[in-house]
């Protein structure tokens, strides 16, 4: 096995259902996953990653903001897909045109 820390992620040359990582067969394990994670400035990710690695989880899913809620959606307090007025943050530029209450030119 290489014990490149450098090599990019691959599959196993020896079983396709493990991967290598940092030279070692890894098996990836989550039972979370927090879409709020990355399109919302106050979402506390430190505390969220912390506590998947204390329960022995070494993967997580993130949601880039194609979706994203309004305010009250579903009756979830503290909706963390449903950021707050100027703090929904997504990969791509903003639009000028109004739209989510939350994210479009109206809220800047």
């Amino acid at each position: 096995m290489s014990t490149d820390d450098t090599a990019p992620l691959s599959l196993h040359p020896d079983n396709p259902r493990y991967f290598l990582f940092r030279g070692a067969p890894t098996v990836f394990v989550t039972s979370g996953e927090h879409y709020g994670a990355v399109l919302n400035r106050d979402f506390d990710y430190v505390t969220y990653l912390d506590a998947l690695h204390a329960d022995g989880l070494n993967m997580t899913r993130t949601f880039t903001g194609a979706y994203v809620e309004p305010t009250g959606a579903f009756n979830i307090a503290r909706n963390t897909l449903a950021p707050a007025r100027g703090s929904f943050i997504c990969p791509w530029a903003r639009s000028e045109e109004d739209g989510y209450a939350n994210g479009g030119r109206s809220s800047i």
